[in-house]
């Protein structure tokens, strides 16, 4: 299997941000029990973690998109065909679309794996928080949309200019 570098990377990163977010205890300790976080464990489970959801940040794919439409927006300013004020409300535009279509693909990516859902986006920041079992988390880096995982902590809340978000 010929596994691209960039993803190779992508998930050492993530694994080391995900285990200092708390979402290490993908399959149990040695002994095959995790605690449930009731005084209980999980042993002799499916080995699937669904006693223990996790949440992380989602770092979208959508940078190259964005320059493209920063470039053909530049390219019309220059030209005399856009004002500098209509060129910030263009690109800002194209950015939300943009941004939108990869959640939708996150969303939709989501709806196929169990328990992996969608909490809050950004769309300034092209960025997704996700919550559901760590290793379902984990497997997000598979999908499209997904550049990389980190820390739920590190979610840039969105801001109050009337942007969509998924609260």
């Amino acid at each position: 299997m010929d596994t691209p570098r960039r993803r190779v990377l992508a998930a050492a990163a993530t694994g080391s941000t995900l285990g200092l977010a708390g979402c290490g205890d993908l399959g149990g300790d040695a002994t095959g029990q995790t605690d449930d976080g009731n005084g209980g464990s999980d042993a002799g489970g499916d080995g699937s973690g669904s006693g223990e959801d996790a949440s992380a940040t989602v770092a979208l794919d959508v940078q190259s998109e964005i320059q493209a439409a920063r470039e053909e927006v530049r390219t019309r300013v220059q030209e005399g065909n856009l004002s500098q004020e209509d060129a910030q409300a263009e690109l800002l535009d194209a950015q939300r679309e943009i941004v939108a279509a990869a959640v939708d693909d996150l969303e939709s990516y989501a709806a196929d794996v169990d328990g992996l859902g969608i909490d809050e986006t950004n769309e300034l920041a092209g960025a997704v928080l996700v919550s559901g079992p760590a290793a379902a988390i984990l497997d997000a880096l598979g999908a499209e949309p997904v550049s990389a995982l980190l820390s739920a902590d590190d979610f840039p809340a969105p801001q109050d200019d009337g942007q969509s978000n998924g609260s």
